[in-house]
Order: C-alpha cells, then structure tokens, then sequence
C-alpha cells in the first residue's frame, strides 16, 4: 500500500501534467511554469524540519483521506474545519514558506514577483468595475493540495476581487465548465483572515471527474 506522501506526490504529478495539457491562452494569460515542489517526491533537505513545523504540522494536518462525498457535505455545510493537508504534506509546505521568506521576503512577494508576475501585470489593464467574465481567471493547480480522494485542488487566481463565501458567481462556472468539461466542483473563497495571501484575490476550486473522464 503507497505511504500517504506517495499518494500526495502522485496528486501532485498527476495535476501538473494535467495542467500542462491546457492550450495557452484561456482565461487570461497561460498557467505559469509548475513550481519546483510538483517535481519532488519527498521533503526538501535543504530546509531542515524544526520543531516548530512539526508542532504546526500536528496542528493544522488532518489523519485521513477526505472522500468526494464527505467533502461536499461539509463545503456545502459551510464547514471547512474538518479539513486540511495530510501531515507529510504539511510538513512540505511549512518547509516551502521558509524558503520562500528567506528568498523573496514573503510568501506575497514570491507569488507576486515569481508565480503570477505576468498575470497581475495583465490584470493591471482590465477595468475592476466591469462584470466578471472568464477571461478574467487563472487556474493553477494547488502545488500543497489537501488531502482528498481522487479530487483535484486548484487555485483560481482572478484579476477582480472576489467576495468570501461558497457561492461562485455565474463567470466561475462558465470557466469551470469551459476549463474541465462535465465534471463535479466545489468552490469556495476564504474569509480574508484565513487566506495565505490576501494581497491577490484567489478562490480554492475542488474538481471531482465523472466516469474516469479527466483532462
């Protein structure tokens, strides 16, 4: 049986290579390059694990897989607290955030500067007063996903500020059913003082594929 840091290398591998499928161009600018942590199938040494992490780690990490069917009952219930990353994982992502601090100051300032520079600077351009419309998205596969069963957790990084709350407005359904086709989703923004990078406005966007189809 694959050791749950096997089984979240394997999600990992899986939605960067799903991602890299996509044609340029839809909903804005193409996805950037996959950061490094969806090429490494364990922790980085470089960045010992501290005490700190593993205290953090304990914490916020969840024991088990989370199921389609148990996850949409407690998204649709407005209940996030049941879920979270698997502890390796976790551990994986406490590690990047050092990284990332130590080389760009902060979290903020990596995505900024690194992940989505070209996507804020086309955002930069586009009237925030205006309707929300596909083109005004990103998808990004969640590089530290939580700990799901056979679901896929993606970032959608949108060029206008979207509200907190588990309603998706009518343009993030028309991305995600341009984006992956017929398909089962889940879709919520966090409240501002959950959210890693409040700067950037971004939704968490859950994909369950229907009969095995997958992009």
């Amino acid at each position: 049986m694959a050791s749950r840091l096997e089984v979240d290398t394997q999600s990992r591998m899986a939605l960067a290579t799903a991602s890299k499928l996509k044609t340029a161009g839809l909903y804005g600018l193409p996805s950037p390059p996959d950061s490094p942590m969806l090429a490494k199938a364990s922790t980085n040494p470089s960045v010992p694990v501290t005490a700190e992490m593993e205290a953090n780690a304990k914490r916020l990490s969840i024991p088990k897989m989370v199921s389609w069917d148990r996850f949409k009952q407690l998204v649709d219930a407005e209940n996030l607290k049941p879920l979270g990353r698997s502890y390796e994982m976790q551990i994986i992502y406490e590690q990047h955030k050092v990284r990332m601090k130590l080389k760009y100051g902060s979290i903020a300032n990596y995505l900024i500067n690194h992940v989505l520079a070209d996507f804020i600077a086309d955002a930069q351009k586009v009237d925030a007063s205006q309707p929300l419309v596909a083109s005004d998205f990103m998808f990004r596969a969640n590089d530290f996903p939580y700990y799901l069963e056979n679901v896929e957790h993606w970032v959608l990084w949108c060029k206008k500020q979207l509200p907190p709350g588990f309603v998706p407005p009518a343009a993030v359904a028309d991305a995600v059913a341009e984006r992956f086709g017929n398909v089962e989703w889940r879709y919520f923004v966090n409240p501002v003082h959950r959210q890693s990078v409040p700067q950037l406005s971004h939704a968490h966007v859950f994909i369950k594929h229907i009969d095995g189809c997958q992009i």
